[in-house]
């Protein structure tokens, strides 16, 4: 079995498949937050240990959703939860059924498996290596035409990190009005983009009913665990399909009390926006210019690499590195990339110049 098919965060399988404990391992390809939990939540799930699991979570989610809607700037009456963001991608491919997909690539291998679940198809839409994995708009707007019924877009992209702004969504919403088509935005990775690049479409949720915007907890809020996805749209069509749908008490107990808890914490926030982005200023200006790698601009806690140096691929670069307990994404089963591209997340300044150490010692 090769590991790099295996998730990132999937610590036990590659605990296994190559004998090392799990514990031991410097994880660079799960996208987590490195500061972990918040202590808000933690302190919360302690704190209602006892008592939580012999209730039931409020099936209406009302006080949840009122977090979030504080949270993201969105009324709380065009907020949907799920048990994570999968559930509710899976969901709105659900209740869009389109016959025929354009998903911007590449990207996360679940929106094709949905659309395909429901009897559709999907268009692979390529970000190229000579547009350094930028979406190109207009090239995009060339093939969003009557025949499709839904566009799928990650932004920031996974796995490039590259991404587009708020005013270019609109661009593209416009578009997408005069054909009929609706727009499914994943912002797993937004929270952790500088808030000048005006990168989030949140704020266009409540004007264009062609408009879903996914996101998670796994990553920004560092916890996998609890499955706790949330989205905004303003078309009651999708809003009365998800809501009757899905399961009753699909966001858990915990999940709803951690919740309530995490959006509100602004100190853990901000200290997290702090950290992802003066590392991730350090990293991109450590590998930029290096001659044997080539760095693409990101707005999300993690890097893309395309690897120059003649002879070596990606494979031997993750196989270099888990030898010494480092852990990062192999990017060659991804569509349009290849065996010369890997990705690595960012984690605390210690790890960090690690891992650039050892890179700059395997490919220079």
């Amino acid at each position: 079995m090769s590991l790099n098919v295996v998730h990132g965060g999937d610590l036990d399988e590659i605990s296994r498949i190559y004998g090392i404990d799990k514990s031991c391992i410097l994880n660079f390809g799960g996208n987590v937050n490195p500061l972990g939990l918040p202590q808000s939540v933690k302190r919360a799930i302690r704190e209602n240990a006892s008592d939580a699991p012999t209730l039931y979570p409020d099936v209406s989610y009302i006080e949840l959703k009122k977090a979030i809607g504080e949270y993201t700037g969105i009324d709380s009456a065009h907020i949907l939860t799920g048990n994570g963001s999968t559930e509710l991608i899976a969901l709105c491919i659900n209740a869009v059924k389109p016959k025929k997909a354009v998903i911007v690539s590449p990207a996360y291998s679940e929106y094709l498996k949905q659309i395909e679940l429901v009897g559709g198809s999907a268009e692979l839409f390529p970000l190229r290596e000579d547009e350094e994995y930028v979406l190109n708009i207009d090239r995009l707007k060339s093939v969003l035409h009557d025949g499709v019924d839904l566009l799928v877009i990650c932004n920031p992209n996974n796995p490039t990190g590259t991404y587009i702004t708020c005013a270019e969504i609109r661009e593209l919403l416009e578009h997408c009005l005069k054909h009929g088509i609706r727009l499914m935005i994943d912002e797993t990775y937004v929270e952790f983009a500088s808030p000048d690049k005006q990168v989030s479409a949140m704020p266009l949720a409540e004007e264009y009913k062609n408009l879903f915007i996914v996101r998670g907890t796994s990553k920004f809020f560092a916890c996998p665990g609890l499955r706790l996805g949330y989205g905004a749209c303003s078309d009651r069509e999708i809003t009365e399909y998800i809501s009757s749908h899905r399961d009753s008490w699909s966001v858990n107990i915990f999940a709803e009390l951690s919740g309530k808890v995490m959006f509100r914490d602004r100190k853990f926030i901000e200290k997290t926006r702090s950290l992802i982005t003066s590392e991730r200023e350090r990293i991109f200006g450590e590998l930029y210019g290096c001659g044997d790698i080539h760095i693409y601009d990101s707005q999300a806690n993690f890097f893309l690499v395309r690897i120059k140096r003649e002879g070596v691929t990606s494979s031997q670069v993750f196989e270099r590195l888990l030898a010494k307990n480092i852990l990062i994404r192999d990017c060659a089963d991804f569509p349009y990339l290849s065996d010369r591209y890997i990705r690595f997340c960012i984690l605390d300044k210690k790890s960090n110049s690690l891992l650039i150490k050892e890179l700059k010692n395997i490919l220079n």
